[in-house]
Formats: structure tokens, sequence, C-alpha cells
């Protein structure tokens, strides 16, 4: 009875801290058991698919990206369900960002699509490549050159909410429009 007492509420402390994790959670390094970030023998940090440019750490990992004067931008545009036509609200980030870019040496620009989890895999890779193809050609009819813009479909992956099915085709939708996007990057210096 002892046994059982002690597991069932290690097993409560267990799920009540795990579900104060959230997707804000999101570690650019892999870190270990006590929270330290994993240095290869070279002394180089391990990176987990969330790195990107804007989360490197700059004390003790991506010391040259963080302290060489980069600068770095960021910007999301949201797509209506099944399209890859930026909605208004996007145009306006996109203008906005690209008004900021202007007084920057640009290393590079990475479009990166999202889609929701509705539909199947393919087809969601597909779009998610298709919304940073249309990130892109709108930077591009704005005057940033084509060839510092990379793209990148990742489909559903890395979603900004979950949503439970209730049962509700319009409230899932609605529920899920923030996975729908396009998340742009622009890494550069400033103009001397």
């Amino acid at each position: 009875m002892k046994k059982t007492l002690a597991l069932s509420a290690a097993l409560a402390a267990l799920l009540a801290t795990s579900g104060m994790a959230s997707a804000a959670d999101v570690f650019p390094y892999v870190k270990s058991t006590t929270g330290q970030t994993v240095m290869s023998n070279y002394d180089l940090c391990w990176r987990t698919g969330f790195w990107t440019p804007a989360l490197a750490e700059g004390i003790e990992c991506d010391a040259d990206i963080a302290n060489s004067g980069k600068i770095v931008l960021a910007a999301d545009t949201l797509f209506d369900l099944n399209s890859a036509k930026v909605k208004p609200e996007g145009v306006k980030m996109l203008n906005e960002l690209v008004a900021r870019m202007s007084g920057l040496n640009v290393d590079v620009v990475m479009a990166t699509g999202y889609t929701d989890v509705t539909g199947p895999a393919s087809f969601n890779q597909t779009l998610s490549e298709r919304r940073a193809a249309a990130v892109k050609s709108y930077m591009v009819a704005q005057g940033v050159p084509a060839d510092k813009i990379q793209t990148e479909g990742k489909a559903s992956a890395d979603p900004v909410v979950t949503c439970e099915d209730t049962g509700s085709k319009a409230d899932l939708v609605a529920c899920l429009a923030p996975n729908r996007r396009a998340v742009v990057e622009v890494v550069g210096t400033r103009a001397q």
C-alpha cells in the first residue's frame, strides 16, 4: 500500500510539472538533465531543430553570431485555410520588415512556411513550400535580391497552438489559424 501511495504521489508530481511546460519552452540547444547546454568535444553546442539565428545564446553558444554585430529581424505572416496567398495583415508585416531592412547588408533571408495539422501530410508539405515561396516572391517584388532569400516548408511542424477537436470543423479551423503561417528571418549587419 505504501509503495502504491508513493508511486501515485510521484506520478502526480511528474504530471503536474510536465503540465507546466508549454510551446513557449523552445530550446535552441540540447540541454542535459541538469539544464546545462551540451557541448561537443570541440566546444561546440549541439543545436536542436528549433535553432535559429534569433535564438543564438551568445554567452556560450554561437558567440560569433550573437556578438558579430549581426542584426536579426523577424516577421510572421498568416494565411487562410488551404491558401498560399499572403493575407493583408501579412502584407503589412512584410512591408514593415522590408522597410526595416534598409540600411542592412543582408546576409540571408529565411522564409519558412507552415500549415496546420488538417489535411494529408504530402499536401501540407507542398502547401508550406508554396507559402514560403509566396513570401519570397512578395519580398523580391519589393526589391529584396532573390539570391539572398532561402525558402523551406515545414508542413505542420512546430505548431504555435494545439487545439482539441470538439467536433466542429469551423471551430477547429479557427483555433488552428495561427499555425497557418510563414516565419521570415533576416540576418545581416548594419551598413557603414
